[in-house]
């Protein structure tokens, strides 16, 4: 009796996950670039000895759904979308990140930074400064920049083999974890223009409910299991 206690409250604890997730994809349907986050389960089999396979519920991931979102223009020259698959490359106290959040700004000496304060680099892993005295920019569809002199820079725009393995952080940033990134060709950087969440509200509504749902099933049967044991025990000193 004591093993479907078991796989009830795997089960319910995977599906606390998944409204977890649901929840934070909500909470960010108005994040700039935000990818919603789906939760990836798998079986796990318990091997007892002299006993049958155990079928449990196991939390295994998470799957980042890399659509593009909507694109907004904002008429706004330090505002950058990115058109294809590809990520800005910042530079934070932690180490190297990587965003498609374009939402740029300059800081007090002209350096091009995150709404976080971190830097934008170019493809020389260097900042980009911006003269305060002239801070119209231009930046064309392969991301170079023209800051009207001489210098000539190119915004870094890599992706990676499995965009599957990043991990997602605050701001939206996200970690390598080891991926090596590689030159993006293909993206395009729309100037004046920023990149929408890609959550589908009313689909994450949907599922909420069907989650709920199936948490409520799983909690049913948790409480007739529990009176199958109840029942039980006070038979027991009858049989005896």
């Amino acid at each position: 009796m004591e093993n479907a206690v078991y796989v009830g409250l795997s089960q319910q604890m995977a599906l606390k996950r998944h409204l977890d997730i649901i929840a934070n994809n909500l909470a960010n349907m108005s994040t700039t670039s935000f990818k919603s986050v789906s939760p990836v389960f798998q079986e796990y089999l318990q091997n007892e000895p002299q006993a049958e396979k155990i079928s449990y519920v196991q939390d295994y991931g998470v799957y980042h759904d890399q659509s593009e979102g909507r694109v907004t223009n904002t008429n706004r020259a330090l505002d950058f979308a990115i058109a294809g698959d590809g990520f800005f490359t910042i530079r934070t106290e932690d180490g190297v990140r990587y965003t498609r959040n374009g939402n740029f700004k300059l800081d007090p000496e002209g350096f091009i930074v995150t709404s976080n304060g971190d830097f934008l680099l170019d493809e020389g892993n260097g900042t980009i400064q911006v003269d305060l005295t002239n801070p119209d920019i231009e930046v064309a569809a392969d991301g170079t920049i023209n800051l009207g002199t001489d210098e000539v820079l190119k915004l870094e725009l890599v992706t990676f083999d499995n965009n599957q393995k990043l991990t997602q952080e605050g701001n939206g940033y996200y970690k390598a974890n080891g991926e090596n990134p590689f030159p993006a060709p293909e993206a395009k950087v729309l100037q004046g223009s920023l990149e929408s969440s890609n959550v589908n509200p009313i689909l994450e509504m949907t599922t909420m409910i069907e989650v709920l749902r199936a948490y409520e099933s799983a909690q049913k049967l948790l409480d007739a299991e529990h009176d199958l044991q109840m029942k039980a025990v006070e038979q027991l000193p009858t049989l005896n």
